[in-house]
Parts: C-alpha cells; structure tokens; sequence
C-alpha cells in the first residue's frame, strides 16, 4: 500500500511541475519572439489604468497603455502591467504621472502587436517559472 502511495505522490508532484514548466514556457514565448525579431522604438505612455479591490490594500493591479511607430510607419498601441521594481506597490497618484513619458517599446518585427516595455522582466518571471518547474518535475522522478 505504501508504494502505491509513493507513486501516486510523485504523479501529483510531477503534474505540478509540468504545470509550472509550461506556464513558464507559454509566459517567456512572447519576450523570446520579441528577441529573436527584435524591433526597438519609441514610445509613449497614452493613459493609466489603476484598480483597486475592495477590502483589501495589496489587492491592485495597474496597467499602462502605450502607443508606439513600427520602423515601417505603423502605428500601434497596447496595453501591460505597469512597470515598477521588485517592491514597487503603485498607488492610483503614482500611476497617473507615468502619463505622458517617452519608453522605450520592444517588439516582434513580425507581429509588431507583440510588444513590451519590460522585455527583462517578462522573460525572467518566465524562466523562473520553468525553472521551477523543471526542479519539481525532477525532484519527483529522481527522488
């Protein structure tokens, strides 16, 4: 009975890891588009997004809309995460005066609607994430 149990523990860790493995993947596809069909421009900061749940002060997401000219004359907008550091926490007032700032604009040449103004940041949390997977994944097989 106790081997079945340890089979049946390691499926459920080893699920759990190709879980993490392919959320990792599928989160670092575009930055790695994006760096193999570089395109670099300028761009702005159109408007601000900030929202804020109720009953909770660390529940707020905030977003920037950004508008940006392909090389080819294009002109695209698109929206992300607001950019901050690692402990950055926006408030509505620090959102609101990204408005207006020139950024620099990353973007696959192919699909220039795939874009970013955080290319680092976005292929490491997806790394990390396959990372973390991958050890999971094999503490579950080797162990």
């Amino acid at each position: 009975m106790d081997d079945n149990l340890d089979i049946l523990l390691k499926c459920v860790v080893a699920v759990g890891g190709l879980c993490f493995l392919g959320g990792g993947i599928f989160m670092a596809r575009d930055s790695i588009l994006i760096r193999l069909r570089h395109g670099l421009a300028s761009g702005r900061v159109a408007s601000t997004r900030f929202i804020r749940r109720r009953g909770s002060d660390s529940d707020r997401d905030s977003y920037v809309r950004i508008r940006f000219e392909t090389a080819g004359g294009t002109q695209i907008q698109f929206e992300q995460a607001a950019p901050g550091g690692f402990f950055t926490i926006h408030t509505a007032s620090s959102v609101r005066s990204l408005e207006g700032q020139k950024v620099r604009v990353h973007y696959d040449t192919a699909n220039p609607n795939r874009a970013t103004i955080t290319l680092m940041r976005d292929l490491c949390a997806g790394v990390a994430f396959a990372l973390a997977g991958l050890f999971v994944l094999g503490a579950a097989i080797f162990y």
